[in-house]
């Protein structure tokens, strides 16, 4: 209310003075003006023009007073932001981070990794992907995580080919994978594949498990690669599989996803949804050790 009052004071002030102006000598009135509005009239053009003091008299007004009292600026552009006043934008955490990084429970700890299939036993093949080379991908990801988490990993291969010398029969080949995971006293055996049906609707991952003992680890398994892929839960399945029967150690054979459904086979070639694979299974089993 009082700043309203001075500025209509002010004007009345600026009004007076233009109808003062031609009775009296310009160069007087200029001086004074000059001398309560310095440095601002410095530029004032000459003194003795009645039309350069008007000038004067309003840059005075409108400079000196006005603007303090209102913030305007005449012909003033409004300034730039200064760019550090931006606030800077926090990034989500990308999708699939670790989770259990910090966990210590798998120091120390022996885990075989079997990636299924292999050389003459391509396993399923559908939509252009072999089960080996996809259950080999992911396997070998696995070991890398599963290191740098202190594990010690057993590869039962790591490369296209058989475990067991290439001509011997399937059991042979299946119990040659047992032999290394016994061999190395293992505290866990994760075997990894991919499914197949003659129904190609059908999709998504589930995870065996054979003694009673591996029924935790297959839970675990299940519920974190689910949550890390979003895939279709088929649930946890109790199996007579040669390589969860015949193992000591808690046993679990895990099945990525179907290569005879078309859309997740493109999923299961794809780097980054194998990656999510891969910290689903690691999550499952720093979950089963955290738990047991």
């Amino acid at each position: 209310m009082l700043q309203k009052s001075v500025i209509v004071l002010i004007l009345c002030l600026f009004v007076s003075m233009l109808s003062f102006a031609p009775a009296v000598h310009a160069a007087s009135i200029s001086d004074l003006v000059k001398t309560i509005g310095a440095p601002s009239m410095e530029a004032a053009g000459d003194k003795n023009s009645s039309s350069n003091f008007l000038e004067n008299i309003f840059n005075f007004v409108f400079e000196k007073l006005l603007n303090p009292l209102l913030g305007l600026s005449r012909g003033a552009s409004t300034p730039e932001q200064p760019a550090n006043s931006l606030k800077s934008v926090t990034q989500s955490q990308p999708e699939g981070t670790d989770v259990k990084q910090t966990s210590n429970s798998l120091q120390g700890k022996t885990i075989v990794v079997d990636p299924g299939h292999g050389g003459s036993n391509p396993g399923a093949v559908a939509n252009g992907t072999r089960e080996s080379d996809h259950n080999l991908a992911v396997s070998l990801a696995l070991q890398d995580k599963l290191r740098k988490a202190g594990a010690k990993v057993v590869m039962t291969r790591t490369a296209d080919t058989t475990v067991a010398p290439e001509g011997n029969s399937l059991s042979t080949e299946l119990q040659k994978r047992v032999d290394i995971a016994e061999a190395n006293q293992a505290d866990l055996f994760v075997s990894i594949h991919a499914n197949s049906n003659p129904d190609s609707k059908i999709a998504g991952a589930m995870t065996f498990f054979s003694q009673s003992g591996s029924e935790p680890l297959a839970k675990d398994i299940q519920a974190a690669l689910v949550n890390t892929t979003g895939a279709k839960d088929r649930g946890v399945h109790a199996a007579t599989f040669h390589v969860l029967r015949n193992t000591s150690m808690p046993s679990v054979l895990v099945e990525t996803g179907f290569l005879t459904n078309a859309e997740e086979a493109a999923l299961l070639r794809n780097d980054v949804y194998r990656s999510k694979i891969v910290q689903g299974i690691f999550n499952g089993v720093v979950q089963y050790f955290d738990n047991h």
